[in-house]
């Protein structure tokens, strides 16, 4: 069927795809998906503070903002993720980047537990903006 359509409006329809395939959609925290399945300590006041301390030494100065709501890189805490709104997503952007952004990789800084926390602080942070709303 597509090779009975125009060379262009094929060409286009390929470039679409690979533009999806490589751009993906925005991931939702609501999406119904099971987003706590990395076993990050959500809700534990120690691992929250370990988390802020982690995310006050290099997350929010100069990339995502004061409490991450943004500012040069991405609000974190407003539910909307371009590569995965689930915990392991976030633990694993946080531990090897984001190729072709400026999210930088951090698991050789921080240990697994730490970068647990940064997403545990990150997950309250956004539960209390949405409280709030």
């Amino acid at each position: 069927m597509i090779s009975a359509l125009p060379r262009v409006v094929r060409h286009a329809l390929v470039a679409l795809a690979a533009a999806a395939s490589l751009f993906g959609g925005t991931a939702r925290a609501d999406d119904g998906e099971n987003l706590h399945d990395a076993r990050v300590p959500i809700g534990d006041p120690a691992a929250i503070e370990l988390g802020k301390a982690k995310y006050g030494e290099k997350c929010g100065g100069f990339c995502h903002g004061s409490g991450g709501k943004g500012a040069r890189a991405p609000c974190l805490v407003c539910g909307r993720f371009k590569r995965g709104a689930k915990d392991s997503d976030l633990v694993r952007n946080i531990t090897e980047g984001v190729a072709g952004t400026g999210m930088g990789a951090f698991g050789g800084m921080y240990s697994g537990d730490e970068i647990k926390a940064l997403v545990a602080y990150l997950r309250d942070e956004q539960k209390q903006r949405e409280a709030a709303q």
